[in-house]
């Protein structure tokens, strides 16, 4: 074999080692991909359970949500400092949310959760008196989304206690909710 066949050869063993090289960094981008997808909805889920948690584990901030929920103006002060906190953190989550996933970092799943529960609050009458309030700490873009959301079921999202015990919404009893 010449030197001038050699050099082929070399040429095109080169070649082949270059776009193996290139496949092996395609699969391993797409591995890296899908596991910083995993890790966003990983920690979006946490992010929501947490704000969740201030609820669940405060019997008192639990009672000024769903009452501030369906009366804002009704509470007192220290209530309404309580809930307009609170539904800034959900809706910041919300705006946070939704900038990901117009970027495309936010599965499609996560995002249609938070559509459907922005759809639900935006008929509460508390959230329309603290976005009243506070709309002007969202940027355009958010506001101009939020407020063209179509009108939902304005009844209380809870339902009325009684003695303790908790009435079922009427679409829960019959498997709408």
């Amino acid at each position: 074999m010449s030197l001038e066949q050699l050099s082929s050869l070399s040429q095109i063993i080169s070649a082949f080692a270059v776009v193996a090289s290139l496949v092996f960094v395609g699969i391993q981008l797409h591995h890296a991909t899908k596991a910083v997808r995993a890790s966003t909805s990983q920690a979006h889920s946490a992010n929501y359970y947490a704000l969740n948690a201030s609820i669940i584990g405060d019997g008192e901030l639990a009672r000024i949500w769903r009452e501030s929920l369906a009366d804002f103006d009704s509470q007192g002060p220290d209530a309404k400092v309580r809930f307009v906190a609170l539904a800034s953190s959900i809706f910041r989550f919300y705006e946070s949310s939704r900038a990901q996933w117009l970027r495309g970092q936010l599965d499609p799943e996560h995002w249609q959760m938070i559509e459907r529960q922005a759809t639900s609050f935006a008929s509460q009458p508390g959230i329309k008196s603290w976005w009243t309030l506070r709309r002007q700490w969202h940027s355009a873009e958010f506001r101009s989304w939020f407020e063209a959301l179509p009108e939902a079921d304005s009844r209380t999202l809870y339902a009325e206690t009684t003695e303790g015990s908790v009435k079922a919404h009427p679409a829960e009893a019959l498997g709408e909710a």
